[in-house]
């Protein structure tokens, strides 16, 4: 094939970043890159193995006199975020990425770039590839489905990996060292109510034009919770008047603080009237409230046409009290780095089903128990309004360790490298790191990687001077650990 990226370094590492580009790999579709990367390892004669998730691990024995050290783990994941612009045709599922470099810069045309994680793809495979420098045996790990929830690395059996350390290559942008990570524990709630034959007047109300955003790295940046102000508006309604539930609506993505939330009630004949001017008082309080973090808050609220049904009063009740009393956003803060978020909880989804509201809630955390307080909080307040609470297996978070002779060798060639000190940065997002600390916890972590910006979006792009610095501090900290 055509290189686009030929002519800069490092060649070996663009190139298979560019092959692994004409294969589609969007999560769940890993399986042709799994076997690219598997073919690639047994024609080096590399032992590897690939699961039944589309995980790939090859180990390259150390280096003459290296065979004594700690063994090196490398990793990454296989899959990437498919987006593309409106008016651009592309079948991820069969088509290549159509790769173009402008002024250093590489991009996807009208597509993701899938630099995320492509990069620490393209990494290993180098490292595997190269027989010029000295290093420990290395395991590398291609995790699959890292997009939807770590589901690879989750279903990943260790029980044959003995690495000491691990170098995760899913972060930037250069210069920045990601020290700590939280995990996570999604709950689903559901409240069934008997329905009756509506009576009274109906209300539509419909909470409009809040930002949104991502569940971990804004969670602590006051946006509004378009399920959780609905709950307010209808919790203020029935100070006043009885209200029966119709229906409740809201958000589409349990990591996503959802933008737009959709109610039907009854309230008593006469009343309607009443109950939209209390909506319409609570918004101009919330509006108020939101001034500085989401401006365009909106809230309508018109009679309606009634529906056929309704939810009996004391469910209505129970529901409503449930969605306005259940914590919600920033729930502990790190004393030890500054602006950190420990441990916050998003109410992502909720949808009516017949008689049925079924509700989603993500919570995020680093430290486990304060995760499982959390959890305990929200099951005991479900229990008192009866509603179901079914808690799923969580997903371990990476805490920070003050002691990381890893991390300090790191900072110390990345220093060398440059003249610069690396940032040490902990997020309030997911990482495989946790699930892998989690299933072997004598690891020593960091977690790296280039400049590349526009993350899931068809605006990524990948700095290649910077990829070529980062992979040059990968392949430094390699031959330090062999020392």
């Amino acid at each position: 094939m055509e290189y686009v990226t030929k002519g800069y370094e490092p060649a070996d590492a663009l190139r298979y970043f560019e092959e692994l580009s004409a294969i589609p790999r969007g999560s769940r579709n890993e399986k042709a890159a799994a076997e690219f990367v598997m073919q690639f390892a047994k024609d080096l004669g590399l032992w590897c193995r690939m699961d039944d998730a589309y995980n790939v691990v090859v180990k390259k024995p150390a280096s003459p006199g290296c065979e004594g050290l700690p063994t090196v783990m490398l990793q990454g994941h296989l899959d990437m975020v498919c987006e593309k612009n409106q008016a651009t045709e592309h079948d991820f599922e069969k088509d290549p990425l159509k790769l173009q470099v402008k002024d250093g810069i590489l991009r996807a045309s009208g597509t993701t770039l899938g630099a995320d994680n492509g990069v620490a793809v393209a990494y290993m495979m180098a490292a595997l590839a190269r027989d010029d420098y000295r290093h420990p045996a290395l395991e590398c790990v291609f995790t699959s489905m890292e997009e939807i929830g770590l589901l690879g690395a989750i279903a990943l059996d260790c029980s044959d990996l003995e690495a000491k350390y691990l170098l995760n290559m899913d972060c930037g942008p250069e210069g920045t060292m990601i020290v700590s990570s939280a995990g996570g524990l999604l709950i689903d709630f559901e409240k069934s109510a008997e329905l009756v034959p509506f009576a009274g007047e109906a209300v539509s109300l419909a909470v409009r034009g809040l930002l949104g955003g991502h569940s971990a790295m804004m969670i602590d940046q006051e946006m509004g919770n378009s399920i959780k102000l609905m709950g307010r508006v209808l919790h203020n309604i029935k100070k006043a008047m009885p209200v029966n539930l119709v229906s409740l609506s809201g958000g589409s993505k349990m990591n996503a603080i959802p933008r737009e939330a959709d109610a039907l009630i009854a309230v008593p004949a006469g009343r309607a009237d009443e109950a939209i001017a209390i909506a319409q008082r609570v918004a101009a309080e919330i509006s108020s409230e939101l001034a500085a973090s989401d401006p365009g808050f909106a809230l309508q609220a018109a009679a309606a046409e009634p529906a056929a049904q309704m939810m009996d009063s004391a469910s209505s009740d129970e529901l409503i009290r449930f969605v306005y009393l259940l914590p919600n956003a920033v729930y502990t803060m790190s004393m030890e780095i500054p602006g950190l978020v420990v441990t916050s909880g998003n109410l992502g989804v909720a949808v009516s089903e017949g008689n049925t509201v079924k509700m989603t809630e993500f919570i995020r955390s680093s430290d486990p128990t304060v995760r499982d307080h959390m959890a305990d909080e929200m099951a005991t307040l479900a229990e008192m309004c009866r509603v179901k609470a079914d808690i799923n297996e969580p997903m371990a978070g990476w805490k920070y360790e003050a002691n990381s002779p890893l991390r300090e060798l790191c900072m110390k060639i990345y220093k060398e490298q440059t003249g610069k000190e690396m940032e040490m940065k902990a997020v309030h997002g997911g990482l495989e790191c946790g699930i892998l600390k989690d299933k072997l916890p004598a690891l020593d972590i960091i977690a790296f990687g280039p400049t590349a910006d526009g993350a899931h979006t068809p605006d990524e792009c990948l700095d290649l001077a910077s990829f070529q610095r980062t992979f040059a501090m990968v392949m430094a900290v390699l031959e330090a650990l062999a020392e």
